[in-house]
């Protein structure tokens, strides 16, 4: 057994954050190309390769670039708002949670991009969206 299929830095993150990112984590069920480079790249943070000798792309990713992102929000803006709405907030746990800064400028950028142009709302700060997103449930552990 090699371990869990998350990386480490997603168990302090909390049950309802690791599900709200798992949502995230698949392409929209429609063609796109942007988009679908994005997914790919949140799997690379957030997911370990069961398969490194495959030649899929699955688990492999371009670089986050501002050209990406923007063909990525282009395409957003014609799928459905379900869809949409679960990516941002995937992207929303990278963006609070990944332990690289870099990682996060970018995940929280694309985030609220999709807030404030894709949806018109005001991003919530770190502490609302935590607060919201809070497990519901004890740990096994914790229950007696």
């Amino acid at each position: 057994m090699q371990g869990f299929v998350f990386r480490e830095w997603l168990s302090v993150s909390g049950w309802k954050m690791q599900s709200i990112l798992v949502n995230g984590l698949r392409a929209p069920d429609v063609k796109t190309k942007a988009t679908k480079k994005c997914v790919r790249w949140m799997r690379t943070l957030t997911a370990q390769n069961a398969d490194p000798n495959k030649a899929d792309c699955y688990m492999s990713a371009p670089p986050m670039t501002l050209d990406l992102v923007n063909e990525c929000i282009d395409e957003l803006e014609y799928l459905t708002c379900h869809y949409v709405h679960h990516f941002a907030d995937a992207m929303r746990v990278i963006a609070i949670f990944h332990p690289d800064s870099s990682v996060r400028t970018w995940a929280k950028d694309i985030h609220n991009t999709i807030a404030e142009e894709i949806f018109h709302f005001v991003p919530e700060t770190d502490a609302q969206f935590i607060e919201r997103h809070k497990d519901k449930v004890r740990a096994k552990a914790d229950v007696s």
